[in-house]
């Protein structure tokens, strides 16, 4: 059986635009449920620590297409809109197509 992964899955279902990236999202959960953010693990691999959470909000992404929650970040002092969607995926949404 071939091994597919996140982005993969997606491209083959034609359900991923090219400004849409699929990323790896590492959490903790406290005590009362609630889930922190620590890091995003782009494409490539490279990690990036989530400095903060401005807001949260239920939302579609109309330039990457997909809807859910929507976790507006700082990342290294930028502003990142993260989504997580019910299918238990996270994307973002790419600043420029193909990158």
């Amino acid at each position: 059986m071939k091994e597919v992964g996140v982005y993969d899955y997606h491209r083959e279902r034609k359900q991923i635009g090219p400004n849409k990236a699929y990323v790896e999202v590492i959490a903790n959960f406290s005590a009362d449920g609630k889930m922190l953010l620590l890091k995003l693990i782009w494409e490539n691999g490279k990690s990036y620590e989530i400095d903060r959470i401005l807001r949260v909000d239920r939302c579609a992404s109309l330039k990457a297409g997909g809807a859910g929650i929507r976790y507006v970040c700082r990342i290294q002092g930028q502003k990142v809109e993260l989504y997580y969607e019910e299918n238990g995926f996270w994307f973002v949404q790419r600043k420029v197509a193909g990158t």
